[in-house]
């Protein structure tokens, strides 16, 4: 099997479960089994290699996709010095890696993801691969969407976003350059253009633009994200920031990568001591932190 050794830590459970990607299955806590631009794949992480069992896929197709290249640890010294809760994150999970998905799969994800848990979002995808993907079961184009039609889609039991997708995909079978986003646009853009797409506001604009486009300065925020930040950063604020704060703040307190920052936190927050928190309501949480004096 080829191989990489790395010289850097790698945690493929975080960084392929964790919500970028949903095309991922665990085999064993070191194998996993996916797709990586359309081509079927194990991969195990072990002893510092990392090897995988498909020899059409090139090792620089690899290190794309795990973002490789990206020198994570001089970026978070960019950050402030001063939050404890990014280097509490840093710490935790220095095996977390943004991964590079190919845009219409990431698009298609993340239009699927309203009111859905990373688990069952992961089951959509197996779904629409194993009922519309073919033999080797492919993430279905554009056009093998438009093609299925809207019911189709909701027997793979998308509910209500089998409508969006849907109207999305004959948008993009007639113009695919709308994916086609250079890097010279600036984010702000880019999104603007995503967001003409039915299903699509400023999250999951975002979160393409972040996990498809190598956008490190895209800061999605979720309900999670909204929640980190007003629980970590404003505990003493009645309510929470509203989008174009966060958006703001954001670029102010971490700078251009942003968005590496935030998918740190995400997860640190999501699995950590943080999540205790997730079944209480907004309001009680900022109770019990302001008894606390935070």
């Amino acid at each position: 099997m080829p191989f990489l050794p790395l010289s850097c830590p790698l945690d493929l459970s975080a960084t392929l479960l964790g919500g970028q990607s949903f095309c991922w299955q665990p085999v064993s806590p070191d194998l996993f089994q996916g797709w990586i631009q359309s081509k079927p794949v194990r991969l195990e992480y072990k002893a510092g290699n990392l090897s995988w069992d498909n020899p059409s896929l090139s090792a620089d197709q690899i290190r794309r996709y795990f973002s490789l290249d990206l020198d994570l640890p001089s970026i978070f010294k960019t950050f402030p010095p001063s939050d404890p809760h990014l280097k509490a994150a840093w710490q935790s999970h220095s095996g977390l890696r943004p991964v590079r998905e190919d845009p219409w799969e990431c698009l298609s994800n993340f239009i699927c993801s309203s009111l859905k848990q990373i688990i069952q979002i992961r089951q959509i995808n197996d779904r629409l691969r194993t009922s519309l993907g073919g033999t080797h079961r492919v993430f279905p184009s554009p056009k093998i969407i438009c093609q299925s039609g809207e019911a189709a889609l909701r027997a793979c039991s998308l509910g209500y976003r089998a409508r969006h997708l849907a109207a999305t995909a004959k948008i993009l079978a007639e113009k695919p350059e709308i994916l086609d986003i250079p890097p010279s646009l600036p984010t702000q853009e880019a999104a603007a253009r995503l967001e003409t797409l039915p299903g699509v506001g400023p999250k999951i604009s975002r979160c393409v633009l972040l996990y498809a486009y190598s956008r490190w300065d895209a800061f999605p925020v979720d309900v999670w994200v909204s929640r980190l930040v007003w629980k970590l950063y404003f505990p003493r604020k009645r309510k929470a920031p509203s989008l174009s704060e966060l958006e703001h703040w954001s670029a102010k307190h971490f700078g251009p990568d942003s968005g590496l920052a935030q998918l740190f936190l995400f997860h640190w927050f999501r699995t950590g001591p943080g999540a205790r928190t997730k079944a209480l309501p907004k309001e009680t949480v900022f109770k019990r932190q302001s008894r606390r004096g935070n």
